[in-house]
Formats: structure tokens, sequence, C-alpha cells
């Protein structure tokens, strides 16, 4: 995957008024509802969000694969509200100003365009309107207990004005970086939507999906440095 040099061609090094397109992943965090119905069989889908009068009202999705009961809800106001076919919906309602994922990013003044969740992790979509805003998400991300990947960084400039690439030297990289990242990559992890989970490429490298997050959130600090730093 890396040779002298790697390019992002999505990424260039002028962030100051363009919005940039931020999808990022934050694994095992705190706080959070709609994580714990995510299983190895049962994937969650379609979370939507809603404010009414103090209160957040959550419905989201579980699907599996025909087989066994969806996972058992506990006794944190979580409903099953509608099921069809193979896929169950629930809600919850819960006071605002809460400490999650998703009302950390919406603290920062970003508005939520997706949500998906698996068993190891979040993956939230939002739009920001410079570096900024972008370590200032971040920042507030990491609040939530969790590691934090940055999967995707699209500039809305790209290809609309001339411009030079970002360079990212791999040379930075430990050997075990590069290669949980070439691993990765080939696995489609990258991808949007995603053909392996944080788990399934954990388990292509015979490691713990933590120590992988660990790999990888350190690989890229080091690439992605000049996009979020100070």
């Amino acid at each position: 995957m890396f040779g002298s040099e790697a390019v992002f061609p999505e990424c260039e090094h002028q962030y100051v008024t363009d919005h940039i397109l931020a999808e990022v992943e934050v694994f095992d965090p705190d706080s959070c509802y709609v994580t714990p119905h995510a299983t190895a069989k049962w994937s969650v889908t379609d979370v939507s969000r809603s404010r009414l009068d103090g209160e957040v009202i959550e419905e989201f999705t579980v699907r599996g694969d025909g087989t066994g009961a969806p996972p058992a809800t506990a006794d944190d106001g979580v409903e099953k509200v509608f099921s069809y076919e193979n896929a169950h919906v629930f809600r919850v309602v819960r006071p605002a100003e809460h400490s999650c994922v998703c009302e950390q990013v919406e603290r920062a003044g970003c508005v939520l365009r997706d949500i998906t969740v698996d068993e190891d992790s979040i993956v939230v979509t939002f739009l920001v309107d410079g570096t900024e805003t972008l370590k200032r998400v971040l920042d507030r991300l990491e609040e939530t207990g969790g590691t934090l990947s940055l999967r995707r960084l699209i500039d809305s400039s790209a290809g609309q004005r001339s411009g030079t690439p970002m360079v990212l030297d791999p040379d930075v990289l430990t050997d075990r970086q590069a290669e949980v990242l070439e691993v990765a990559h080939e696995m489609g992890y990258f991808e949007h939507p995603r053909d392996a989970s944080a788990g399934e490429v954990a388990d292509e490298l015979g490691i713990a999906t933590t120590t992988f997050t660990e790999h990888l959130a350190a690989a890229q600090r080091k690439l992605l440095g000049d996009v979020v730093a100070d």
C-alpha cells in the first residue's frame, strides 16, 4: 500500500473556509444507548434523533440474519415499537445534555448526517466549516471515553480549484502501523459503507480489536496530523 509517499487525493492543504465532510469512528464509547444493541449477528441501522421539550427521542433498527432473538433491552427506557421481517425498531426517550457521541458532535455546532453502529463502534458523519471546528469536535469526542478513528475527510473544494494534494509521509509509521493500515485498506475497512468491521480486520491480523484500534489511531495521528493540528 505504501511506497515512498502516500497521497490522499480527497484532502488538500487549504482548510480554512471550505466545508469538510468528516466521518469519525468511536470505539467503545461511554453513555450510548444504541451501541449495546449491536452484536456479531445483529447490526444497527437507520438511527434517527429528535428533540422535544428538553428530551431526546432516538429510534434505531436492529437487523439480523433471521435466526434467534434480537439483543435484550436493559432497563434503560429502551422499548421495541415495531417489527418486520428480520428487523426490529427500538425507541428510547431520555433527557438531553447526555455526554454521548451524537450530542458531543451537536454541541460543536454540527448536524449529524449519518449514524451507523456495529458491535465495535459507532460511526458518525457530519460537515464542519474548517479544521478548527473539526479539532473541536474531535476533542469533544475524546471526552466520550472511546478511541477515535478518522475514517474519511472530503474537502468540498476538491476538484473545483487547483491545489496540491496533501502528500503524507509513510516513513513516520512503524512497520506494524503500516501493516495494520494496509490490511484494513485491502479488506475494505475504509470503504463507505465498509466491507469489514474492526473486529474482522483484527481477526485477520491475529490481534485483539482494542489493539487494532490503538494501532489505527496512532497511525492516523501521525499521517493526518497536518490536517487537525492546532
